[in-house]
């Protein structure tokens, strides 16, 4: 199995069983701290979908939408001719 892949280090010449830590690179540092921001706010976004959450969520989008369609009837009332 080659070990290079799974470890942060780079063999030393000579030594086959010797590994020297090897600097990461800006971009590597800034991929992981990315990367473990993402993973945390991911966290924190599935620990707030708790069940009453969803159904409070579900509640107000329904009563967005009953608002929207009744400005919707009332500016369509608004518009046509009183006969």
């Amino acid at each position: 199995m080659n070990t290079t892949s799974l470890t942060a280090a780079r063999p030393v010449p000579g030594r086959a069983s010797i590994y020297q830590p090897r600097a990461l690179g800006l971009q590597e540092r800034a991929a992981r701290r990315l990367g473990l921001a993402l993973l945390d706010w991911s966290r924190r976004r599935e620990a707030l979908r708790s069940p009453e959450t969803v159904l409070l969520r579900r509640r107000a989008e329904q009563e967005a939408q009953h608002a929207m369609a009744e400005l919707q009837r009332q500016l369509g009332t608004l518009g046509s001719p009183l006969v």
